[in-house]
């Protein structure tokens, strides 16, 4: 007699607890996904934070530069008239007016950022701009180019050449500038 024969059922797959059980995402109730307001708020802050500090940058960049624009030029000027005060005539005979120390330096005062005796004495001479002009026609004249000569020695045979160029910055009411020095020996 054959014994019948047994068929074997597979067991059901084991179910993890419904506390471990992952599911996917939530979706909302029409069963599509999307954002919740509260996202879409965080989202807009962040954003709306980052654009400001973004701007705020740009604006420091724009300052900047143009402090860099101004200081430049006014190198640019001090240096010019370096130049051009070595390039007058000095002979032991002869010294050109601008080459002449009038034995009065008025930095000696408290005020770092006085003009220098030449050429008007210590007074505020008349502005140039970046193109060491008096006209609008390359900027607004707003740089102030002033000059210091000290004889170095009692036979006058050679000098210190200060030259200041200076701005007023109206952004922070205060004097910026330059001061380019040289010496020069009489030809």
């Amino acid at each position: 007699m054959t014994s019948p024969q047994r068929h074997h059922r597979p067991s059901p797959p084991a179910r993890p607890h419904p506390r471990l059980h992952r599911r996917g995402p939530r979706r909302s109730r029409g069963g599509r996904g999307g954002f919740t307001l509260i996202e879409a708020l965080i989202a807009t802050a962040l954003l709306g934070f980052s654009l400001v500090v973004m701007f705020g940058f740009h604006s420091q960049a724009v300052r900047s530069n143009r402090d860099a624009r101004r200081m430049t030029a006014c190198t640019y000027l001090a240096q010019a008239q370096v130049e051009r005060l070595m390039s007058l005539p000095w002979t032991e005979s002869t010294r050109h007016l601008d080459l002449t120390d009038t034995m009065s330096d008025p930095t000696t005062t408290a005020d770092r950022w006085a003009f220098l005796e030449m050429p008007s004495g210590g007074a505020q001479p008349s502005p140039v701009n970046g193109a060491d002009e008096a006209t609008q026609r390359l900027g607004n004249p707003m740089y102030y180019v002033t000059w210091d000569v000290e004889d170095m020695d009692s036979d006058g045979t050679w000098l210190r050449l200060r030259v200041r160029c200076q701005y007023e910055d109206s952004a922070f009411n205060s004097w910026r500038g330059t001061t380019v020095s040289s010496y020069r020996f009489r030809d």
